[in-house]
């Protein structure tokens, strides 16, 4: 067999394996097609681990011409010129507009997938952190899409006092820590003078350029967002009354 063959003989193997049809891939070398027919159709058969259509004989018929043609060949040292046109003509198969299309569902998918687990990573590893802490902006991410997917009211309304349950955990838990950082939470003004107010029993001092929205009063809820220092002094930023 020439170098010729035996180059088109391994691109037919490699073009079989990629999924191009059989009688695609003879129609692109005709000069050969009644030579390859047979070896293909071996290399196909013996690639299929449990095939249905053919007799057994057929079948080892056909492995016996095909080792036996194999055993012909010379060890293959091809040029880098075809190895270039081998490259060129998978390159060419799988640039099809089906191939490309399979590629990209398959690139989506992945990166879709992987996105969903690192989401899924970053969130577990968030649930505990309190404000101040590096991944506590992944937890206020994670709050805010179960709020957004979140369609009934009612549920709605308890994910919102769940969540403001744990604003007031981590303001204990900072106090505990003695630590400093900026707090968001909402209560009951349970009492109020002109420089100190008591929120759900957390006492917020109130500068002169705190930032009052409405005009709460005793027993209405509020918002309020400040800075919680490292000598527990809770200062207000903005206290903004709940509708």
């Amino acid at each position: 067999m020439t170098d010729r063959f035996e180059s088109i003989l391994d691109e037919g193997i490699s073009a079989l394996q990629a999924g191009v049809p059989l009688d695609e891939i003879l129609a692109e070398v005709p000069e050969y097609a009644a030579e390859l027919r047979p070896l293909l159709y071996a290399a196909l058969l013996l690639a299929d681990p449990n095939p249905k259509l053919v007799p057994a004989e057929r079948k080892a018929a056909l492995h016996a011409e095909y080792m036996a043609q194999i055993a012909e060949l010379p060890p293959v040292h091809p040029s880098f010129g075809e190895k270039l046109r081998a490259v060129q003509s998978v390159i060419k198969r799988r640039l099809t507009p089906k191939m490309v299309l399979n590629d990209l569902l398959t690139v989506i998918i992945t990166v879709i997938l992987t996105l969903s687990m690192a989401a899924l990573v970053l969130s577990y590893a968030a649930r505990d952190t309190i404000p101040g802490d590096l991944l506590y902006g992944v937890k206020q991410i994670t709050e805010g899409v179960q709020l957004l997917l979140t369609t009934d009211d009612a549920r709605q309304l308890e994910l919102q006092n769940e969540f403001n349950q744990r604003r007031l955990a981590e303001i204990d838990q900072l106090v505990k820590q003695k630590r400093a950082a900026v707090v968001n939470f909402k209560g009951t003004l349970e009492t109020k003078s002109s420089t100190l107010w008591v929120v759900e029993g957390h006492t917020v001092f109130l500068p002169a350029d705190v930032n009052i929205r409405g005009t709460p009063e005793e027993g209405d809820q509020v918002e309020v967002v400040g800075l919680l220092r490292t000598n527990n002094v809770l200062v207000a930023d903005t206290i903004s009354k709940v509708e």
